[in-house]
């Protein structure tokens, strides 16, 4: 509790943990907490916003996804907003490569108090091309630190993402574009959308996010 309130005058650390991708900290920001790595915020803060935005833009109260595909699991913010935010109740699978991650996301984010939930410890750039279910909705998210992790903006991957995409689902893949190489990548990845999906719509959010909507 001390840590909740003095955060309201400056962020206050509760933990640091290496990870595969450098070290992740959880801290209190403003009264919330949230998980940040070196540069960026990789869930319930700026991250988070960005999907309220995002899920909001597709307005799924009305028209709610049944089952979901999550690349890139963070601490959570996803399944957060989905079943208790928006009170959908899709069965949503998991991939996330690194066991940190996941580790964190149980023991300082509740992961295991969302029901349906599968996480896969792997690599989404590979899971993406064997898993065989399709889904009404694809979230991508991988990220190292902040910048686009290996091999997402490449034309096998966005066409795995279609091979997971349902007849009539969507794919939503968030990008950060903050100097002229992240921008190319991000550049990239609506390039090989444009080339597969029948369409792709370009969102932009918290100045540096481009996610790209496609169908």
């Amino acid at each position: 509790m001390w840590r909740r309130l003095l955060s309201y005058l400056w962020p206050t650390i509760q933990l640091r943990e290496p990870s595969l991708h450098g070290v992740l900290t959880v801290r209190w920001e403003a009264g919330a907490k949230v998980l940040n790595s070196a540069n960026g915020n990789q869930s319930f803060g700026a991250l988070h916003r960005v999907w309220q935005l995002i899920f909001d833009e597709l307005d799924l109260r009305r028209d709610p996804p049944r089952d979901v595909l999550l690349l890139g699991l963070g601490g959570g913010s996803v399944p957060t907003i989905l079943r208790e935010e928006l009170g959908i109740a899709a069965r949503i699978t998991a991939i996330e490569l690194d066991p940190a991650m996941v580790r964190i996301a149980q023991a300082h984010f509740g992961l295991e108090r969302h029901a349906d939930l599968k996480v896969i410890i792997g690599d989404a750039t590979i899971q993406v091309h064997a898993l065989r279910q399709r889904f009404d909705l694809v979230v991508v998210d991988l990220f190292d630190d902040l910048d686009l992790a290996r091999g997402v903006d490449s034309r096998a991957f966005v066409h795995g993402l279609r091979d997971r995409c349902a007849e009539g689902g969507t794919v939503c893949f968030n990008t950060v574009s903050y100097d002229a190489a992240s921008d190319r990548r991000c550049q990239a990845v609506v390039d090989h959308a444009m080339a597969i999906f029948q369409e792709v719509h370009e969102f932009r959010a918290e100045e540096v996010n481009r996610v790209f909507i496609m169908s």
